[in-house]
């Protein structure tokens, strides 16, 4: 496998040079990428599997936004002519090759519902959105799946997220169009999750790939495999192992496949391990501050208040912190008047209300 450099981008037609003024930047960038893909396969610079440019480097050299770019690339690999690959990038395909199954979130289709809410309700570019928590009650999702829809529609150039005196305003940055497989519905998600679907197909490829009692290979092995996250990996495995489909082992023992029954036969003897990340218990905790001592707009503690007061370490409150702004509940301002600021208050978990249950010193702080 090989990487194509910038050079080889060089040798292509530039934008002036087959762009056609007729159609959008999304379309233009789609066919210079499928024609230069075509130029490369041709004269023998690239081959099947060989590393597509970033792209960065394409947004670049046609002068086009990150967005427009990474939409035309979704695009082609759609069609078959590209694979997408976490930490590595993007690597020329063939439509002829059987690609591996593309799995479709809560998000993907919160994402085509926003867009068919725009488009029947006549949004235009520069027209102020209704809020997440407003857009979720119209496209009938929760406020996080539709969180992290908008994110993504921020990321492609969609959406412009603007902070006005501590309120967060959408705005729409482009006038919106639905391919026709989004106007048809022919997307629409099946009534199984992504953890669902994941889930039901790991188990079988370690029932038809591994005996009871085998070692299977680590998460890093199978988030490669159907192309998905190490995390979505981690917590399919964690139902798994809750289900005593798979038994965890510390250290270098790795996780054994037990397939429920004979685990209780096998003579592993069971150890209880958390399978939680630290800072996933962090998350929680933070979240759980969050909705008991502030509001939307507030500024709220600094990760070394947090770690102090949390009593957790800075590396976990930091991890966390990140993961808080990659959702949307958290935003992060440098300078002299910055700080973390609450964006939006996070939806109550089921282990908030689990720790006001069993924890009778709220009820002697709060109600008494």
């Amino acid at each position: 496998m090989k990487k194509i450099s910038i050079e080889e981008i060089h040798k292509f037609k530039t934008a002036k040079e087959i762009f056609d003024e007729n159609k959008s930047k999304e379309e233009n960038a789609y066919f210079w990428i499928i024609e230069f893909r075509k130029f490369l396969l041709e004269n023998n610079l690239a081959k099947t599997g060989d590393l597509f440019p970033s792209k960065k480097d394409i947004s670049f050299f046609l002068n086009l936004s990150l967005g427009t770019v990474q939409n035309a690339l979704r695009s082609a690999e759609n069609e078959g002519y590209f694979i997408s690959k976490q930490n590595m990038g993007t690597t020329i395909s063939s439509p002829d090759i059987e690609k591996p199954q593309k799995m479709f979130s809560k998000k993907d289709k919160a994402l085509i519902e926003i867009k068919r809410f725009l488009v029947s309700n006549n949004y235009l570019k520069g027209e102020l959105l209704p809020t997440v928590s407003k857009l979720s009650e119209e496209i009938n999702a929760s406020v996080n799946t539709t969180r992290l829809a908008v994110l993504e529609l921020i990321q492609r150039g969609v959406i412009i997220k603007e902070v006005h005196k501590r309120n967060v305003l959408l705005i729409l940055n482009t006038d919106v169009k639905l391919s026709d497989k989004e106007k048809s519905g022919s997307n629409e998600i099946k009534s199984k999750s992504l953890s669902k679907v994941l889930k039901e197909n790991v188990k079988k490829y370690i029932s038809q790939n591994y005996k009871t009692g085998d070692k299977i290979p680590p998460n890093s092995f199978f988030a490669k495999h159907f192309n998905v996250s190490t995390r979505t990996i981690h917590l399919c495995m964690k139902e798994l192992a809750a289900e005593k489909f798979i038994y965890p082992k510390r250290g270098s023992s790795g996780t054994i496949f037990t397939n429920k029954g004979d685990f209780e036969k096998s003579n592993v003897k069971e150890e209880k391990i958390s399978l939680n990340y630290k800072w996933e218990n962090g998350y929680k905790k933070i979240i759980n501050y969050i909705i008991k001592n502030n509001e939307a707009g507030d500024k709220t503690l600094s990760i070394k208040e947090f770690s102090k007061k949390l009593n957790l370490g800075e590396g976990t409150v930091k991890r966390a912190v990140k993961e808080l702004i990659k959702d949307g509940v958290l935003y992060s301002q440098k300078g002299k008047y910055g700080g973390l600021f609450v964006v939006e208050m996070p939806e109550k978990t089921e282990n908030s209300y689990q720790w006001l249950i069993i924890n009778p010193n709220y009820f002697k702080e709060n109600m008494l």
